[in-house]
C-alpha cells in the first residue's frame, strides 16, 4: 500500500485524511492480514504462497504528517513501514518536509528508510540534447548520491521508489544494475511472477481510499501471468494493445475484465492462455493505467500497466 499525505490540508490528488487512514488500519485488523516489514513481504511474495493475507506500508516524499499522524498510530500497533525519501528535500526548513532526526527517531522503532532519488526529478525525461550515455550518468547519479547520503545518515538502502511511478524499460535495467529492487504506483499485488525492478503498490489517495475499495485492493492476488516488459511512453499508436500471457495456458479467463481509456476495454484470445487487450478511446495526455482484474472467490487477480503521452507538441505534461 502507498500513502503520501496524511492530511486533510495538503493537495487531495496524494492525500489521505487522519480519520480515512485510521479506517484503513482497521480494515486491515478486522481482515486478519499481517502487517509486515517491506523486507520479509517480498521475500514472501516472490517466493512464497501468493495466497497469505500479508500486507505492506509505505508512504513516498517524507512529508511531515508521516511523522505527526501515521507514525503514532502505527507505533501503537507495533506495525512496520517504509518511507522512500529524497535526501535534498530533507532538513531544508520546509514546513511540509521531515528532518533527519525524525527520520532517525521513525527508523529507530524499526521503519525502513529507502530511495526516492536525490531531488525527485522526473527520470525518464532526456533533457534537450542530452545522448542516451548521458542521460544514464545522469540519473545514476540521483539514484546512488541518494543512497550514498541516506547511508552517510545512518540508514541502510536497498530498495528504490521511481519518481510519480514513472518509468521506462532503459531506466528499469538502471534500477537492476545498481542491485536494487523498484516499486512503482501502478496497482497490483506481487507475486512470484513479478518485475523485482517494477514491483506494484496500490496508490491510497483521493477519491481512491474508500473502504470497500480499499478491502478489494488489500484481499488482492497478483494475476498470474509472465510479466510484460512494456515501454510505457507512446506517441504513434495512441491506442496500444496489452498482450497478457498466463502462466497456466489452460486458465479461464472469461471472467477477466479490464478497464482504460474510455471504460472497459476489449479483450480478444489470441492464442491458449494470452489474450490482447485494447482500450475504447486514446490515451489522453498524461499518465494513465490499463487496470485487470480476474475474480477468485471473494478476491481479485489484479495488474496494472502504466502509459505516459506526451503532449501534441512533443513537449511534457505538466504536473496537476
Amino acid at each position: 500500500m502507498l500513502y503520501h499525505h496524511v492530511d486533510v490540508n495538503t493537495p487531495a490528488i496524494t492525500s489521505i485524511s487522519p480519520d480515512q487512514f485510521d479506517k484503513h488500519l482497521a480494515i486491515i485488523e478486522k481482515e486478519g492480514f499481517r502487517v509486515l516489514s517491506l523486507d520479509t513481504l517480498i521475500d514472501n511474495a516472490l517466493n512464497g504462497d501468493a495466497d497469505v493475507k500479508e500486507v505492506a506500508i509505505t508512504f513516498d516524499d517524507a512529508y511531515i504528517s508521516i511523522y505527526r499522524e501515521a507514525f503514532p498510530r502505527l507505533k501503537a500497533k507495533g506495525w512496520p513501514f517504509t518511507i522512500f525519501v529524497s535526501p535534498a528535500l530533507v532538513g531544508t526548513g520546509n514546513p511540509f518536509y521531515l528532518d533527519w532526526q525524525q527520520l532517525k527517531e521513525m527508523a529507530d522503532h524499526g521503519v525502513a528508510i529507502e530511495n526516492h532519488t536525490m531531488n525527485h526529478p522526473h527520470l525518464v525525461r532526456r533533457l534537450s540534447g542530452e545522448s542516451e550515455e548521458i542521460w544514464r550518468n545522469r540519473v545514476t547519479r540521483e539514484i546512488t548520491d541518494a543512497s550514498d547520503a541516506l547511508t552517510e545518515a545512518g540508514f541502510s538502502p536497498t530498495r528504490f521508489a521511481y519518481p510519480y511511478g514513472e518509468y521506462d524499460l532503459a531506466l528499469t535495467e538502471i534500477i537492476r544494475s545498481l542491485g536494487l529492487q523498484g516499486f512503482g504506483q501502478q496497482s497490483g499485488a506481487i507475486g512470484p511472477m513479478s518485475n523485482p525492478a517494477l514491483l506494484p503498490r496500490y496508490p491510497l489517495a483521493g477519491v481512491y481510499v474508500g473502504e470497500s475499495a480499499f478491502r478489494d485492493k488489500l484481499r488482492s492476488l497478483a494475476l498470474p501471468i509472465k510479466h510484460p516488459d512494456i515501454d510505457p511512453l507512446v506517441s504513434e499508436n495512441l491506442k496500444p494493445a496489452l498482450l497478457l500471457d498466463f502462466v497456466n495456458p489452460n486458465v479461464n479467463t472469461s471472467r477477466l475484465t479490464c478497464y482504460g481509456p474510455g471504460g472497459v476495454m476489449q479483450i480478444s484470445e489470441e492464442a491458449r492462455g494470452r489474450v490482447s487487450i485494447t482500450p475504447a478511446s486514446e490515451l489522453p495526455i498524461g499518465r494513465s493505467r490499463y487496470n485487470c482484474t480476474l475474480p477468485k472467490g471473494n478476491r481479485y487477480h489484479w495488474f496494472s500497466q502504466l502509459w505516459m503521452r506526451k503532449k501534441t507538441d512533443g513537449s511534457w505534461y505538466q504536473e496537476p
